[in-house]
């Protein structure tokens, strides 16, 4: 990650958390989200990149969207671009 470059600050993951009100996937509103199965994890919202940093991607918050953790969890970066 830190070979692509970007990064973001928590306040800047905070606003953008804030004027998502779905996921930016499968567009389901938050609360229709069912919660997730480990009692670990509060929310059902994850960071996604918009371009997987797998494949080039940076982790600046213009790449950063939110996700619910079910589609997060189901992409696959897939094979590497060389």
């Amino acid at each position: 990650m830190k070979a692509n470059g970007g990064k973001h600050t928590a306040a800047e993951w905070k606003a953008l958390l804030a004027t998502s009100l779905a996921c930016a996937e499968c567009n389901r509103p938050w609360e229709e989200i069912p919660k997730r199965p480990d009692p670990r994890y509060k929310n059902v919202w994850t960071k996604g990149h918009k371009i997987p940093v797998y494949h080039g991607g940076t982790d600046d918050i213009s790449n950063i969207q939110a996700e619910c953790y079910e589609c997060n969890f189901r992409k696959n970066a897939g094979a590497l671009k060389r």
